[in-house]
């Protein structure tokens, strides 16, 4: 007498609407591109001549700023590279007082250029290397 253990998939223990990527094409293009939209969003409030933005948080209420970790703060950001970065100009206000908004655009532009580097076919451990 022989039993047969069905398979279990590994979605059904994951929440609903979770997405799985894998292999180089799918998950580490979401992590560079997921990097470069924080750095988007953030991008026109850099520098001296940077412009304010109305940010609305999930409490309806309206902030007017161009400091990058304010409106970091109020983002409700959920993709795990992402919060790397939001975690990473967090640290650097907390130790300098400054510059979050500086570390947010160099990580996207380490990281487009790593984007490159993918796409002409270097291997991921020689750009880690370079970096």
């Amino acid at each position: 007498m022989s039993f047969s253990i069905p398979k279990v998939s590994y979605k059904s223990m994951l929440k609903e609407g979770t997405r799985n990527y894998q292999g180089l094409e799918e998950a580490v293009y979401r992590n560079i591109e997921a990097c470069k939209r924080i750095a988007d969003i953030t991008r026109s409030s850099f520098g001296p001549n940077g412009m304010r933005k109305i940010v609305v948080n999930h409490l309806q209420k309206l902030f007017v700023t161009k400091d990058a970790s304010t409106i970091l703060k109020e983002l409700e950001v959920e993709h795990p590279a992402a919060k790397i970065v939001v975690m990473a100009a967090q640290m650097t206000e907390h130790e300098v007082g400054d510059g979050t908004n500086f570390v947010i655009q160099f990580i996207a532009s380490l990281m487009s250029g790593a984007g490159e580097l993918l796409n002409y076919g270097v291997a991921p451990c020689v750009i880690i290397d370079g970096y």
